[in-house]
């Protein structure tokens, strides 16, 4: 009988699994302002999401620790070490890197990034662009002439219809204002900020390990301010309205988290010298611990000329409490009936507002707290923010 061989077995393979799409992030630093701050919040949401992330800074120092942050994220961080934004090495490192990486989605924040990115990309073979728009206007840096600035906003009105697929702002204030500058409209997406609501909570603890480290009874009242100490958040006016709290009430202390100050503007530290009491006045560096600050003040302030959408009033918020701002950006759409919005530069009704609020009773304020913390979680999740963003990556992608 004749022997019969044995079909060959085809050999299995397991399928290559797909390529993970990649985001590349083009942001002047790591760490110092809103933007950064919500880019550390985005990357903490979308830890082991189908997409990678790869942080792109013009120079990380001095923000190493936030950019270790990043990495335990699992994010890359790519340094280019260049301080001047506006800087033709910087623009060929950019595009060099976008090449080398070849993301499907480049992704810039702020408008300096923007148009140094998109134009970089499109140079590296890279179309999917999305833009981000952090503020109601641009911001004029230190030195710049009137015809640098004119110019660079009519690049930023030409390239608003040519490089970004999708825009991406945090404000509606913001969205109103960049189509009355020339954006198209029909490319604008709003997603406002959100919050990580496990990080800023109310915390009764922290409240009072912070007050004894800087020196402040339990019963003291505090009004505190987290930001920059830039002409834009007009520290001067925070200043002028702490001189007329202290003719009212000298007992309230104020707490400033984000500077020194040896770091106050001319008109800033005109406006502290004028303070009756200048001992009652803490400066806090910017640190990588604000949620242990909110919570050891009775009321938060922001005194802006300028915002969108910021992420210190949603942070105040998520750790109840209750907040007096200017009118700038989206503050009088986020607060509502939660707090105090008054007229930008407006001094007397700042500090109107400030004793307003501290003078509410136990259960008053108890009650706000437990509002604010509400709406905080519910309408601006972190979640929520984070999904939207997908969402606009996977569009340019399907």
């Amino acid at each position: 009988m004749t022997a019969v061989s044995a079909m060959p077995v085809p050999e299995v393979r397991d399928a290559a699994p797909a390529r993970a799409r990649k985001v590349l992030h083009f942001i002047p630093t790591v760490a110092g302002g809103g933007a950064e701050n919500f880019l550390l919040n985005l990357m903490t949401q979308v830890r082991g999401s189908r997409w990678q992330h790869v942080v792109l800074a013009a120079c990380v120092q001095p923000h190493e620790t936030r950019a270790e942050q990043l990495r335990a994220l699992g994010c890359r961080v790519i340094d280019l070490n260049e301080p001047a934004l506006m800087r033709a090495s910087l623009w060929k490192a950019v595009r060099h890197t976008i090449a080398a990486e070849a993301p499907d989605v480049l992704q810039t924040w702020m408008h300096h990034a923007d148009l140094i990115g998109a134009t970089a990309a499109w140079c590296a073979g890279v179309h999917n662009i999305v833009w981000g728009v952090r503020a109601t206007e641009v911001h004029r840096n230190p030195g710049d002439s009137d015809l640098k600035t004119t110019l660079f906003h009519q690049a930023l009105r030409w390239g608003s219809k040519v490089l970004p697929s999708k825009i991406i702002a945090n404000s509606t204030a913001a969205i109103d204002v960049h189509c009355g500058m020339g954006f198209p409209r029909s490319k604008m997406v709003w997603i406002p900020n959100g919050v990580n609501a496990t990080r800023f909570v109310p915390d009764p603890a922290a409240r009072e390990q912070t007050r004894a480290s800087l020196g402040i009874a339990p019963e003291t009242p505090v009004v505190g301010f987290v930001g920059r100490c830039h002409p834009v958040k007009d520290i001067a006016c925070f200043f002028r309205a702490a001189a007329q709290v202290q003719a009212a009430r000298p007992d309230v202390h104020f707490v400033l988290v984000g500077g020194t100050r040896e770091e106050l503007y001319p008109e800033a530290h005109e406006a502290f010298e004028q303070l009756r009491d200048p001992s009652v006045v803490r400066f806090v560096p910017f640190g990588s611990a604000a949620e242990q600050f909110y919570p050891a003040f009775d009321v938060f302030t922001l005194c802006s000329k300028s915002e969108a959408f910021p992420n210190v009033v949603l942070e105040a918020m998520a750790c109840g409490i209750p907040s007096v701002t200017t009118d700038a950006g989206d503050c009088t759409a986020m607060l509502r009936d939660l707090g105090k919005v008054v007229p930008v530069g407006a001094a007397e009704q700042l500090a109107q507002g400030w004793l307003e609020m501290l003078s509410q009773g136990s259960d008053q304020r108890t009650a706000l707290a437990q509002k604010c913390r509400s709406r905080a979680v519910n309408d601006y999740s972190m979640e929520r923010a984070a999904h939207q963003f997908e969402e606009v990556y996977d569009s340019l992608t399907r």
